[in-house]
């Protein structure tokens, strides 16, 4: 499952978000960081991830220490890259395909995949997913959210960044769409939030504007209109 007509391997080099996590500052790091702070909330207790479209394991290497781990992404030099910056025993990387899968796992993560895929290819990979989870587990996903300004904010981002969405993002989402996808693929308990919102332009100003109006968005619930949609539903 990829996006038709593009080259993830070309057009992306492996580790390009790494190397922007590596910065620790600014408004892409701060973006990021925000998103994987609202996955790894969310993965309280879990003691064994799947993280599907891991790229250079950013992720998995940052904010799952402690967890056993599997990354896995359709780009081999993205997991090339992720085994040299954190491969380790606990921490695995790989270029498998979920079909060759038979472990099982407390928690599946998606985090900003399913807006890459067709909308068939999409369900699929959420159905299939269900499939991986422990009776006790849990799936969590994440995607741009199109009742936001997120499709504002992807304009400017296509026109300064190397790296465009313009042909990436082909499956646009709200919240209603992606909980009836969830249902419709077999979860229950699905509860759909969003995350990431203005503070991260903050950044421009400093870590801690940045972590103030984090704070203040996250305490009214980013108003129903977080950049992210962030979805947590169980098998």
């Amino acid at each position: 499952m990829t996006t038709p007509g593009y080259d993830y391997d070309k057009a992306i080099p492996a580790g390009f978000y790494d190397e922007i996590h590596q910065r620790r500052a600014g408004t892409r790091f701060f973006w990021h960081d925000l998103k994987f702070r609202a996955v790894a909330a969310r993965l309280v207790g879990a003691a064994r991830v799947l993280d599907i479209g891991c790229g250079p394991g950013t992720f998995i290497g940052n904010y799952l220490g402690g967890v056993e781990c599997l990354g896995i992404d359709i780009s081999a030099p993205q997991i090339d890259y992720a085994n040299r910056r954190y491969g380790t025993a606990e921490h695995r990387f790989s270029t498998r395909v979920l079909s060759g899968i038979d472990e099982r796992f407390d928690a599946v993560t998606l985090i900003e995949v399913i807006e890459h895929l067709p909308p068939s290819d999409a369900r699929r990979l959420l159905a299939e997913t269900r499939a991986l989870l422990s009776p006790q587990g849990r799936l969590v996903v994440t995607t741009p959210n199109y009742r936001s300004l997120w499709p504002l904010i992807e304009w400017g981002v296509n026109r300064v960044s190397r790296v465009s969405y313009e042909q990436q993002h082909i499956n646009k989402y709200a919240r209603d769409r992606l909980a009836a996808e969830l249902a419709e693929a077999g979860y229950v308990s699905i509860e759909v939030g969003t995350a990431v919102g203005l503070a991260p332009f903050a950044a421009v100003l400093g870590r801690q504007p940045a972590e103030w109006l984090d704070a203040l968005e996250r305490s009214v619930g980013h108003l129903g209109r977080g950049n992210l949609l962030v979805a947590v539903a169980r098998p």
